[in-house]
């Protein structure tokens, strides 16, 4: 043990795990060792702890991991502290009663607080068709929280959406989902991103019960000048759902 942690002071790339007599396991890089007295460890997150010699079972030592979960430190392979952007197409396919398919483009600009930690707003644009076969087109503004679980070239995050669509009957858009990033080299700010969640848009609905086709009821967002003597009734504000699909680049 003692060989092993003095060879510690050779390289900061190296990396130490200790091992106590009651079982806990502590992982970082030893800052000073006493080999009769006690060794101080600095952890990832930032800790700085002491252990007396009779707590310690052994010492290993080896290359730092690619790989560290949620640790405390920017490493030059995850998203690193500072601005960072994204543009996304993406679709989503209707799902439920009132679901309506869509595709269009996003855009998303804030600020990655810690490795795990990112936080910002965007703009999202969509084109969908209502099932009367009428073109609609969608401007959407939200704000965007996303957590990055790994400090590596390749890692998985979750991403929440929550915004306001100024369309003509249209209302609030929660949209999560879940995804993996894959970077395009160390300290490099670009990354492909891919993603799959679930869209929820509030959206007024009406009812079209047209008299020629009988059967063939439709639900549609806007009547206006429409020139039948048809039947519309309001079934007010329902959520849109739909399953979503993402593929951006990260700058």
């Amino acid at each position: 043990m003692a060989v092993a942690i003095g060879a510690s002071a050779q390289g900061d790339e190296k990396y130490e795990t200790v091992y106590l007599h009651n079982g806990q396991v502590v992982k970082g890089k030893i800052t000073a060792y006493e080999p009769k007295s006690h060794l101080v460890i600095r952890t990832d997150d930032g800790r700085v702890l002491r252990y007396d010699m009779h707590e310690v079972d052994r010492v290993q030592r080896g290359p730092r991991p690619d790989v560290v979960s949620f640790a405390g430190d920017f490493n030059g392979k995850g998203p690193q502290r500072g601005y960072r952007g994204f543009v996304d197409a993406q679709v989503a396919i209707h799902s439920g009663k009132y679901g309506f398919s869509r595709y269009g483009v996003s855009t998303t600009h804030g600020y990655q607080f810690r490795p795990w930690l990112f936080a910002g707003v965007g703009y999202e644009y969509y084109l969908f068709k209502d099932q009367a076969d009428k073109k609609y087109s969608t401007h959407t503004f939200y704000g965007d929280v996303r957590i990055d679980f790994l400090k590596s070239h390749y890692e998985p995050f979750l991403d929440l959406r929550v915004g306001y669509n100024t369309g003509k009957n249209m209302g609030m858009m929660v949209s999560p989902s879940i995804g993996l990033r894959f970077a395009l080299g160390k300290n490099s700010p670009f990354a492909i991103n891919v993603g799959a969640g679930y869209t929820f848009q509030m959206m007024k609905h009406i009812y079209y019960f047209s008299n020629e086709l009988m059967n063939g009821a439709l639900y549609t967002i806007d009547n206006d000048g429409n020139p039948h003597s048809d039947t519309f009734i309001d079934l007010g504000s329902q959520s849109s759902g739909g399953v979503t699909l993402r593929l951006g680049f990260e700058f």
